[in-house]
């Protein structure tokens, strides 16, 4: 009996083997621009990160390391994310010179962690999953740039979540 058990497994296992000249059977490398301009996609909001086990509580945005509350009621829309780049709109920006109301962007020196905006605007992103595999996935973006008022330049941070209906969904 354990003879025939050995000889299947060989047999599975011998079947299941590929020729590695076989151009057909390679998976193709996924681009980590593609990667990061599908995370992307979706509604980011400003609300502060509270009461969540495991998650520093943060206010959402700060200008030159000060917090600032007009943008709090801001929300973020990108779509159509993709190593190309995609488009943005924005509800309740306050402000067009920080945030037009809708614009593109793009990936700038593919780096998947730095984006150019439509209006010239360079971002530094990063984009990070906090799964509490007991509730649903949250995703945070922490965008930052600076913009110049008259002489001076301007630091802002933008801190934005997003959160999906369910843990298992990979889609979202």
């Amino acid at each position: 009996m354990n003879l025939n058990k050995y000889i299947l497994f060989l047999s599975v296992l011998f079947i299941s083997c590929t020729d590695d000249t076989d151009e057909g059977s390679y998976l193709a490398p996924i681009n980590p621009l593609d990667t990061q301009g599908n995370l992307l996609n979706g509604t980011w909001y400003l609300d502060p990160i509270v009461g969540k086990i495991s998650i520093k509580e943060e206010s959402p945005v700060t200008m030159d390391g000060k917090v600032v509350e007009v943008f709090n009621d801001m929300t973020l829309t990108i779509s159509e994310g993709s190593l190309e780049g995609g488009i943005f709109s924005t509800l309740n920006n306050y402000d067009e010179k920080i945030w037009p109301e809708a614009g593109t962007w793009a990936f700038q020196d593919n780096d998947k962690n730095k984006i150019l905006r439509s209006d010239g605007i360079s971002l530094t992103i990063l984009a990070d999953l906090i799964h509490n595999y007991a509730q649903p996935k949250i995703y945070t973006l922490k965008i930052s740039f600076t913009t110049t008022d008259g002489n001076e330049e301007v630091k802002w941070v933008f801190k934005f979540a997003r959160q999906c209906s369910s843990p298992f969904n990979e889609g979202c």
